[in-house]
């Protein structure tokens, strides 16, 4: 009876510990998606590995940073920044990253054929849209792609509050880039603010 209730018990905690693992998948998914939605078809396969921020950058704006921190106090932003040790510099992936473009080196063109494969659509404007995209970015020249960068998310020690860099640029003359901060709050993250910004 012990055995039955043992094995019972542990089925039970690992039917839990699935569920909960399969929650925060989607949940990081959705943080992922929030935070490149609309900015880039084409993005970088590398993650930035290297989050300009410190804890100066937020003693000396804090004074910019009211609106953020009535949602986050510094606390919790110093937490984050302590973070930033242990950041996850693995590729990107096309299940983390299923709406855009993928780039491993910008000096080689990409497969329209590769492209529609991965979107799987038989949508005949998003087909017409999705190579034009693919031949306008082939023409250009290497320097002149635009592409996006990301970090991987970074959060505080209670994984609600996350924050994530994102940098795009070309031709070294145009370009910028900034830190977004975001909030879980009943299971979804929301964008809560821009800590810093940057042109270049």
């Amino acid at each position: 009876m012990k055995k039955i209730l043992l094995l019972f018990l542990l089925h039970f905690l690992y039917c839990l510990y699935s569920v909960n693992c399969k929650a925060q998948t989607i949940q990081y998914k959705q943080l992922l998606d929030s935070a490149i939605k609309s900015k880039n078809l084409f993005v970088g396969s590398g993650p930035i590995s290297k989050i300009r921020l410190d804890k100066n950058d937020i003693r000396e704006n804090y004074s910019d940073l009211k609106e953020v921190c009535k949602n986050v106090d510094t606390f919790t932003l110093f937490q984050i920044i302590d973070n930033f040790k242990t950041i996850d510099t693995t590729f990107w992936t096309d299940d983390e990253l299923d709406k855009v473009i993928l780039i491993q080196n910008r000096d080689q063109n990409i497969s329209s054929k590769n492209i529609l494969q991965k979107f799987n659509t038989t949508d005949k404007k998003k087909i017409r849209f999705y190579r034009k995209q693919v031949n306008d970015y082939n023409r250009c020249a290497p320097i002149d792609r635009d592409i996006c960068y990301y970090s991987r998310p970074v959060f505080d020690n209670s994984r609600q509050i996350a924050i994530i860099e994102w940098d795009k640029g070309h031709s070294q003359l145009g370009g910028g880039g900034g830190i977004i901060i975001y909030k879980l709050s009943n299971g979804i993250w929301n964008n809560i603010g821009i800590l810093t910004r940057w042109n270049y």
